[in-house]
């Protein structure tokens, strides 16, 4: 079972995360303020593995032609599938760290060029 609350850096600013909800198959934490939460989801179909993480944002922004405000919401969403046997957790971890350390190399440069539309 996870800490409670958990606790979410975003921009340098910490942002705790109470547990709001749970299931068998997945456990919601959301900020006092609604406008972050953490899902954590973990399910098991015959051989496979699956372990989903995912933060939400929410805000609210004006749009661009009409200048109305309205609530906006973005999702990251990190999947794990795996068979249930042939890796172990470390090996498991090593791939996620391996990812992560090159998207968040050199102020998130491969980020910013994925998300720009980069392939």
């Amino acid at each position: 079972m996870l800490a409670d609350p958990q606790s979410v850096t975003v921009n340098g600013v910490a942002i705790s995360l109470p547990k709001t909800g749970a299931d068998r198959t997945s456990a919601d934490y959301t900020s006092a303020d609604g406008n972050t939460q953490v899902r954590v989801n973990q399910t098991i179909n015959g051989n496979t593995k699956r372990t989903t993480v995912s933060i939400k944002t929410n805000k609210i922004a004006a749009d661009p032609v009409s200048a109305v405000n309205s609530r906006k919401s973005a999702i990251w969403t990190i999947t794990n599938s795996a068979p249930l046997d042939g890796f172990t957790i470390n090996e498991l971890r090593d791939q996620l760290v391996g990812i992560a350390t090159a998207l968040t190399a050199s102020s998130g440069a491969l980020t910013l060029k994925v998300l720009a539309g980069e392939k």
